[in-house]
């Protein structure tokens, strides 16, 4: 039973750090999904919550009743192997993206935090990573049971923190913003199916630790929860914010500048730590699929990837950001659809 709890929290672990990026953190993508549907977009996070707690739990459970252990072994009895290989191809590079973009903000941080030069911030997280893939998938569940629940635990004292403290009052008027989608019902599936491009390749690495279907479910549900609490935590705090946060890139980082320097630097943590767990999922996701093709030796493979992403993270992290995801978003809709109708059957 103990071990079983250990697993779940590392689990949940996992899968919270794989999705808690630059752009969750910073508040950009709550920005741009939920709150620039006004009140409404509460109704979106409580849905993208439900929806990442089921995807979760669906996903995990199917690994470990059929002992997955790639994406490929996922998707192809689901959608054909030519539409899988597809798939397949299209997400490796979702992955090398979404590794990229983390880096990319890293030099963003270093510059524009502690004035020091973008290389700097994009060497120290490329040999970070470096010392994580080297060290396989322990380094992966290692790196994200220490650094995430340190993020959620930061996160809401500094969510608290803004909303007892704050000299503001709440902001009633919504003017109109260019918006992902039409609704905030839409924006929230879509925010979701984004994501579930790289949970699946990162959940198939997890089958060690999937030893029952209670751990499996509960470590999916709970990930997807914890989500959910980060989420709506961020959501209030830019909500009371909201004129003041709308022109910003890290709205996040604007609010928090008003509270002081200790504030200031809990939240710089948070974001690097966020990048960092992202960066390392996404990462180590692609090279475990690049190396399994193939059949490169890992840690050679890894070394040779470092390399490759340092003028990849020139091409800047917003660019990245606007030019990228929007596209991937739509995949992982149809992906997320899929996984779904098939998943909910076995699930319960």
């Amino acid at each position: 039973m103990r071990n079983d709890t250990k697993n779940i929290i590392k689990i949940a672990s996992v899968y919270t750090g794989t999705v808690l990026g630059a752009g969750f953190a910073s508040g950009q993508e709550i920005k741009q999904f939920f709150l620039v549907y006004g009140y409404k977009s509460l109704y979106g996070i409580i849905l993208s919550s439900v929806l990442f707690a089921l995807m979760g739990a669906i996903i995990l459970n199917k690994i470990y009743k059929y002992k997955i252990k790639n994406y490929g072994e996922y998707i192809n009895p689901l959608i054909g192997r030519q539409l899988g290989w597809i798939a397949e191809i299209l997400v490796t590079l979702f992955l090398m993206a979404s590794f990229n973009v983390m880096v990319a903000g890293s030099g963003a941080v270093f510059y524009e935090e502690f004035g020091l030069n973008k290389n700097t911030g994009i060497i120290v997280m490329l040999l970070l990573c470096l010392f994580v893939f080297l060290n396989d998938i322990k380094g992966v569940v290692n790196v994200n049971t220490v650094l995430t629940p340190i993020m959620v635990v930061a996160i809401v004292f500094l969510g608290c923190y803004v909303l007892i403290f704050r000299d503001t009052s709440v902001m009633l008027h919504f003017p109109f913003i260019q918006r992902v989608t039409n609704n905030y019902f839409f924006s929230a599936i879509l925010y979701v199916s984004y994501n579930t491009l790289t949970i699946i390749v990162i959940m198939t690495a997890l089958l060690p630790l999937l030893s029952n279907k209670k751990t499996a479910v509960c470590g999916g549900a709970f990930g997807g929860v914890a989500l959910g609490v980060i989420a709506f935590l961020i959501w209030t705090v830019m909500f009371l914010f909201y004129n003041e946060i709308m022109p910003y890139e890290i709205p996040m980082l604007h609010v928090v500048l008003q509270k002081g320097r200790v504030a200031e630097l809990v939240y710089v943590f948070v974001l690097y730590s966020a990048m960092f767990t992202t960066a390392v999922s996404s990462g180590y996701g692609f090279l475990n699929r690049v190396c399994d093709i193939f059949k490169i030796n890992k840690k050679i493979g890894a070394i040779l990837f470092c390399i490759i992403s340092i003028p990849c993270a020139y091409v800047g992290f917003e660019n990245l950001v606007k030019n990228l995801y929007s596209l991937f978003g739509y995949m992982g809709l149809f992906m997320m659809m899929v996984v779904l109708a098939d998943g909910l059957k076995e699930l319960f």
